[in-house]
């Protein structure tokens, strides 16, 4: 499994930015990483943000079913929800309509959310959710942090960069859901 030490030391991240996201973790603060093409490096970054949250920090796979979500409520302790991808179906794990809601319906229990979907803006993200029946309010006050993955090159080569792009935290604000860039990949801002 790559870390955010390997990431740093390949430059697909800044020290800068590895602090910020071991921070995130250390904190258990839900959040969604994101890109457009498929193989962009999602999974890989949420299994490296998350392997660095405490031991102590509850961690269970979701797979959005109802019998999930009963039990779940009924649990004495929270943790991070582990998510395979958020908006369409494919795999176990993948969650899309009704299952989404159920999430978000933990996440305002006071789990928090490790996934990812596919989008390339902040907005896009809100937009992917609204599709799966989350208002962009509830998705603001569940999920502070959205992070952008950006492929330089072909997303089906391995041999192509993958950069964490943009960390963004989100709040609710009386207009909806306003973002504050945390990171921006150096790189990629000034060429």
């Amino acid at each position: 499994m790559l870390t955010l030490r390997d990431m740093v030391a390949n430059q697909s991240i800044s020290d800068d930015g590895a602090v910020l996201l071991r921070a995130i973790a250390a904190t258990g603060r839900s959040f969604l990483v994101h890109a457009r093409p498929r193989n962009a490096g999602k999974t890989t970054l949420v299994q490296a943000i998350v392997a660095e949250a405490p031991a102590s920090q509850p961690r269970q796979d979701f797979y959005g079913t109802e019998r999930e979500a009963v039990a779940l409520s009924a649990a004495r302790t929270r943790g991070y929800l582990l998510v395979g991808e958020i908006g369409h179906r494919g795999r176990p794990g993948y969650l899309a309509g009704a299952e989404v809601a159920r999430l978000f319906h933990l996440l305002a229990d006071g789990y928090s959310v490790a996934s990812s979907l596919h989008a390339d803006s902040v907005d896009e993200v809100f937009d992917v959710l609204q599709d799966n029946g989350v208002d962009p309010a509830t998705a603001a006050a569940a999920v502070p942090y959205l992070i952008k993955i950006r492929v330089l090159g072909d997303p089906d080569s391995q041999s192509a960069a993958r950069v964490v792009e943009h960390i963004h935290e989100i709040t609710s604000g009386d207009d909806g859901p306003a973002s504050s860039l945390l990171y921006q990949c150096d790189a990629l801002s000034t060429g």
